[in-house]
């Protein structure tokens, strides 16, 4: 190491070392006040806050601690914020102990207490904290769909604050999902509202995750500069943590560019710091770092060091990911070195590990599922409780007024005559007349909102039953869309025109695909999503719905030429459409939601995010079912088989995310105009 990087590394220690040293004054601090019991309660639940939110990243059990002690005596001095902070804290806690359920249970208690306070703020942070533990358990729909409740609050409300960190989480959700051109899109827009906040936290945050970006893109030199400027503030704020993840990060960029010494002295700082605090993971991703760094020196035996280090303590910790990376790291070095014996014992464990995460990924799926189940069913309950107790008030206070119109007819009745008596009584019958009218509009109202909100079947089922049973449908023809530029339209647009342009794009398709018999399931912010053949198999087919689709795409050229000629943004779009089974039914957060499950959905997902602007992407399955498929033609009838509705380009096996290769078909619409026979 030359005199130059030997300062380097020593003037980062030394700043941390200061940082360190400015926290531990805080802290304690902060103590004093929490265990002077003389204290104003307003004063210790704000240090106890402060204290376990610092502590519930480095040490979870400790900071779960700390945050029970807040809760109890937030409710003593009926602080509702402090309730509000105390389940939030213990909601990361359990979420980074990997107890999915208890941070979900937390978090909806954070929920219903930041509504108790009729605060939107902290109800949209809720639902971004939620978001993060559905991506964590894999559930990436519901992580979106929780990040589009967030942004639609803080929007209304200006809350530029909450904008940044939502943004910030569904970057984080599309670099889950491979999609790295929208998680960089969001990123920046979250980077651009912290710097307008002056949000040093959320400055920072951006910065790490733009770099991580921009190096899997192949642009080592940005991210170079923005693992910099994101060291630099978390230095300012004393999260070792982040620094080691930057410093981590930075030995990944440098070794891009060949700057070796660069990244070397990088990986050493992050390891001082990692092994201060503790964290064996982020170490032990320095160490594969390391290796990785020496096997594109051809430094093998140096490789063999750093990587054996870093899998001894992987196995020691029970980091089966970890223990992957290291032995697919010693795997290449052995092979390097020309011992391919211990190349082959390495890859042997390599493979141990992968059938490992595999097993074990099997069990997470099943928590997930398990986790959602419980989560639902409990908000499902609060919210029929909810329900009944709007309904008792609502019918105590009509009883009230109801005897209090009865007393004011009798001492009526008792102080006239009788011909004033028959005109109390027929005004009496008026007034039930009317009241049984208005009860009436009001349950046409009722029903017309729940019909806007389930299938009429299912509408009927709940009313008759209380409950709606799941069902299990053979063949199910899902179509998702997705808009292509819809970020960048979005920085072009005020959220009022934004939010107007979607939803005209959104009464077309209703209007689509209601005239089609096609049930409509949600919208995930800018994306669609539909299904045909249920609750009413019989209520259309898979060629009802490529029609859908096909027109849906002639309304999106159309707006876009329109748009286009007034000079104003538009958006083009890509549709997909699978066949397969599904389990269809209703769930609860805060209001009922009919909603479908299974791997179908996953797939025909896939062939949206497969497919191409402009044009209908099917599979296989649904490819089978509409390929002989023949329309009616305008023209006088002939002897002739009519002409075929749809032609097809195939595509041949595409890669798809999680799926492998998958079959193919580019759908046009036969010509001339037809309708289904």
């Amino acid at each position: 190491m030359t005199a130059s990087l030997r300062t380097f590394h020593a003037l980062a220690v030394v700043a941390c070392l200061l940082a360190t040293e400015a926290t531990m004054a805080q802290n304690d601090s902060l103590w004093a006040v929490w265990h002077d019991t003389s204290a104003p309660d307003s004063a210790r639940l704000k240090a106890v806050q402060i204290l376990a939110w610092k502590t519930v990243f480095e040490q979870p059990d400790s900071g779960i601690a700390l945050a029970r002690e807040q809760l109890a005596l937030a409710l003593k001095a009926g602080s509702r914020s402090g309730e509000y902070e105390a389940h939030t804290t213990m909601a990361v806690g359990a979420s980074l102990k990997s107890d999915h359920a208890l941070s979900l249970e937390h978090l909806r208690k954070s929920l219903a207490t930041a509504r108790s306070m009729h605060d939107r703020k902290r109800e949209a942070n809720t639902y971004s904290n939620m978001s993060n533990v559905y991506k964590n358990i894999g559930d990436l729909p519901q992580a979106l769909e929780q990040l589009q409740r967030s942004l639609r609050i803080d929007t209304e409300l200006g809350n530029k604050e909450g904008l940044a960190g939502t943004f910030n989480n569904i970057g984080n959700i599309h670099t889950e999902l491979g999609d790295l051109p929208t998680a960089l899109a969001n990123y920046q827009h979250s980077a651009v509202l912290a710097e307008e906040l002056n949000n040093i936290r959320g400055r920072a945050q951006a910065l790490l995750n733009l770099g991580a970006t921009h190096l899997d893109l192949g642009a080592p030199d940005t991210a170079v500069q923005e693992f910099q400027r994101s060291l630099v503030l978390y230095r300012r704020m004393g999260r070792k943590l982040e620094q080691g993840m930057a410093y981590n990060n930075l030995g990944r960029a440098y070794g891009k560019l060949g700057r070796m010494k660069e990244a070397f002295a990088s990986l050493d700082s992050a390891e001082t710091l990692l092994a201060a605090i503790g964290s064996m993971r982020q170490v032990i991703r320095t160490q594969v770092n390391r290796g990785n760094l020496h096997l594109e020196q051809h430094h093998y035996a140096k490789a063999v060091t750093a990587c054996a280090h870093g899998a001894r303590l992987a196995q020691e910790h029970g980091l089966l990911q970890q223990v992957r990376e290291c032995q697919q790291c010693l795997t290449n070095a052995y092979a390097g070195m020309g011992d391919f014996r211990k190349a082959f014992h390495a890859q042997r464990a390599f493979q141990d590990a992968n059938d490992s995460l595999l097993e074990l990924n099997d069990s997470r799926e099943v928590a997930r599922m398990e986790v959602a189940r419980t989560y639902q069913e409990r908000m499902l309950a609060d919210s029929l409780a909810d329900a009944r107790e709007r309904f008792a008030r609502d019918l105590a206070h009509r009883e009230q007024l109801d005897a209090e119109r009865d007393r004011r007819d009798l001492f009526i009745l008792s102080s006239v005559g009788v011909l004033i008596v028959a005109g109390g009584l027929w005004g009496r019958l008026r007034h039930v007349r009317r009241s049984r009218a208005a009860i009436a509009r009001e349950k046409e109202r009722s029903d017309d909102l729940l019909h806007n909100i389930l299938p009429h079947e299912v509408a009927a089922e709940l009313k008759e039953k209380g409950h709606a049973e799941a069902r299990h449908f053979d063949q199910v023809t899902i179509l998702f869309t997705d808009f292509k530029g819809f970020t960048q339209a979005s920085e072009r647009l005020t959220p009022q025109e934004l939010v107007e342009e979607l939803n005209v794009c959104f009464k077309a398709f209703d209007g689509i695909i209601a005239a089609r018999g096609i049930e409509k399931i949600k919208t995930i912010g800018d994306a669609y999503m539909c299904a045909g053949g249920l609750p009413d198999p019989a209520s259309c087919t898979a060629a009802d719905v490529v029609h859908a689709a096909l027109e849906m795409q002639t309304f999106m050229k159309l707006r876009k030429a329109q748009r286009d000629h007034d000079g104003r943004p538009a958006f083009e779009m890509r549709v997909g459409l699978h066949t397969g089974p599904v389990v269809a039914g209703i769930v609860g957060v805060m209001k009922f939601q009919y909603d479908i499950w299974g791997d179908t959905v996953n797939t025909a997902s896939r062939m949206e995010s497969s497919g191409e602007v402009g044009r209908v992407n099917i599979s296989e399955a649904t490819y089978a079912l509409v390929k002989d498929v023949r329309g009616v033609t305008d023209a006088a009838p002939s002897s002739d088989p009519a002409p075929l509705a749809f032609t097809f380009t195939p595509r041949g096996p595409v890669s798809a995310k999680g799926k492998g290769d998958l079959h193919m078909y580019f759908v046009q619409a036969a010509m001339p105009p037809y309708t289904i026979s």
